[in-house]
């Protein structure tokens, strides 16, 4: 005599069908949610805190930016990375700006500010010092390597300004 044991297949019910899709589409939340947080947390979403007024006055910011062409100023701009231990990140700056016949200009201020593009609470605003004749120095400790926007500002004595973007590989 043989003890044949036949097992039934399970059978599917509507109830395992709506704890699958329950399962299916949690999961799918779930992960959503957690990138929206992490996506929030990270970055506000905002390039500028004043993009309204920003707009309104962006045919001056036109304006003012062929006027500095206009003037033919020039820029110098060196980076030079500090010996320092690992995980610290630490720039000399040197700046030295002239006119179109190369004379250096004396602006009455002058600084130069790292943005970090995607973590805005790691951006820095370094003032560069004079040094000698139209040389300009400062230092900054950055956070993070990696990719960096920079912009030199200067305004000069009789309130000129001068503007300078640029982008800057930290590695």
């Amino acid at each position: 005599m043989s003890d044949t044991h036949m097992s039934m297949p399970m059978k599917i019910k509507g109830k395992h069908v709506l704890l699958m899709l329950l399962a299916f589409f949690g999961i799918v939340i779930a992960v959503n949610v957690t990138f929206v947080i992490v996506a929030l947390d990270t970055w506000t979403g905002l390039t500028s805190q004043k993009s309204y007024q920003e707009g309104l006055t962006y045919n001056a910011a036109i304006r003012d930016a062929e006027a500095q062409r206009a003037r033919g100023w020039q820029v110098e701009i060196a980076f030079k990375r500090d010996q320092t231990p690992p995980g610290i990140i630490t720039m000399s700056v040197s700046a030295r700006l002239s006119d179109n016949a190369g004379k250096a200009l004396m602006p009455a201020s002058i600084t130069l500010a790292f943005r970090h593009p995607i973590n805005e609470n790691y951006d820095q605003l370094v003032t560069l010092s004079e040094t000698s004749d139209g040389n300009y120095v400062g230092q900054a400790t950055l956070p993070a390597a990696g990719n960096w926007d920079t912009r030199l500002t200067a305004h000069m004595a009789d309130g000129t300004p001068f503007r300078q973007d640029g982008t800057l590989w930290i590695e």
